[in-house]
């Protein structure tokens, strides 16, 4: 793959997925979950598979996509259907605990099994494994009640406002992927088409009736602002995930497994500081929380980038995760707080869905935007030492060995930097914001 094609196939999954979880709440309400959650999967499991045959980059980027488009109702369907299932017995809340921890728990065992699986039979084995457990799920989902769909709640699809959504998205995506492959013609034609969808999507936003997007979220400044800090907390998550293991392979030659046991310290204090957000957000300190979730974020970044032109320490880059989870945990959990707070009471799905999306959104542009970060560190005296012009494709490659495995860490120490700057000018922002609506 190209750089370009590398950052397409790890954002492609998020960015249909995202926006296509706008849809996803309707069409339960219309169809039923269980018939919705069938589908999802028979689709998910056709792009795996897809996956799995794959002869070239495109298609195997077809395939992210086509996954991202099952995946979309994975996650609100199947709370839907928890719910449905625990309603008569008034213990929704155990159903949504069993559906967060179970998240929990599958964010920990998913890089080991994914990495096992990749060690053990190639990544293509990880692709055939996905599309087994896609019709296993299937086989048990079918045995569930189905609970009859009720036309008086159901509100009209915005279709228009879906694809407006998705077109957007996939635009500013293009827009900065071309200008990292140097095609300045195609990077115009994008960045052009995104400055016409995006006031398209908000008025249609404003004029819908029952708009994709909750337009309420949108005028309320608290839940904009925690809605801009989910797009650029799982921007800089992703981003620095995207490169940390790029490192990891390269500067420290780790396998995917060793490289997934570096990471997994993250899991248990995103979910301790997540709780903590969530609790504290309730006494009006929400904004406070993701600025400070932000921050860590910054930190985490900044941590991975000790050793200068050496690759940084191990246990160093494991302190660099804590500290992101820890941040994400503090960001996530007050932003998601401040959101169901201010949304109205029928209006529950659509508000979670919204977050969700910006959500996703964010974590498609991480690995862009670390694309860009990486052609401008070569630009820069920070970046000096590495393959001059071909940063990224020096670091997004494999192959890498001597200088130019110098030149990798030199990279991505650099665009670490960058985005860690990014992310705390946004922290800062949004915080100045609050103090002004105050």
């Amino acid at each position: 793959m190209s750089p370009a094609q590398a950052q397409w196939f790890a954002a492609g999954y998020q960015l249909c997925a995202g926006p296509l979880q706008l849809g996803a709440g309707g069409l339960a309400d219309r169809l039923g979950p269980r018939r919705v959650l069938l589908g999802a999967l028979a689709v998910f499991a056709a792009g795996s598979l897809l996956a799995t045959v794959a002869v070239h980059a495109p298609c195997l980027i077809a395939a992210r996509l086509l996954q991202g488009t099952g995946g979309a109702a994975l996650s609100p369907v199947s709370l839907a259907l928890l719910l449905s299932l625990h309603s008569a017995s008034g213990h929704e809340d155990r159903a949504v605990a069993g559906w967060v921890s179970t998240a929990a728990v599958a964010s920990c065992l998913g890089p080991l099994l994914g990495g096992s699986l990749t060690g053990l039979l190639g990544w293509r084995g990880v692709f055939a494994a996905l599309a087994v457990l896609a019709s296993l799920t299937a086989c048990r989902a079918r045995s569930l009640p189905a609970p009859h769909p009720d036309p008086k709640t159901a509100m009209p699809l915005d279709a228009l406002g879906i694809a407006l959504c998705t077109g957007t998205g996939a635009a500013i995506l293009v827009t900065f992927t071309a200008a990292t492959a140097h095609s300045a013609a195609l990077a115009t034609a994008a960045a052009l088409s995104s400055a016409v969808l995006l006031p398209l999507l908000v008025r249609q936003t404003r004029r819908h009736s029952h708009p994709a997007l909750d337009a309420g979220l949108l005028r309320r400044a608290p839940a904009r602002r925690a809605l801009l800090a989910l797009l650029t907390l799982f921007s800089a998550n992703s981003a620095f995930h995207f490169l940390a293991y790029f490192h990891l392979s390269r500067a420290h030659s780790l396998s995917p497994v060793q490289a997934a046991l570096v990471a997994l310290p993250a899991t248990l204090p995103a979910v301790i500081a997540g709780r903590l957000a969530v609790a504290r957000s309730a006494h009006r300190h929400g904004p406070a929380l993701i600025r400070a979730g932000l921050l860590c974020v910054a930190a985490g970044l900044l941590t991975a980038t000790a050793g200068c032109r050496r690759p940084t320490p191990l246990w160093l880059l494991s302190g660099g995760y804590v500290l992101v989870g820890c941040g994400l945990g503090l960001a996530n959990g007050a932003a998601m707080t401040t959101v169901t707070r201010h949304r109205a009471a029928h209006l529950t799905s659509r508000a979670t869905a919204t977050a969700t999306t910006f959500a996703m959104l964010g974590g498609a542009s991480g690995p862009v935007a670390a694309g860009a970060a990486l052609a401008i560190a070569a630009h820069l005296p920070l970046g000096r030492g590495a393959p001059s012009g071909d940063l990224p494709a020096a670091a997004l490659t494999a192959g890498a060995s001597g200088g130019s495995q110098q030149g990798v860490t030199v990279g991505v120490h650099a665009s670490l930097v960058l985005i860690a700057l990014g992310t705390t000018a946004a922290a800062f922002a949004l915080g100045r914001r609050a103090r002004t609506d105050r």
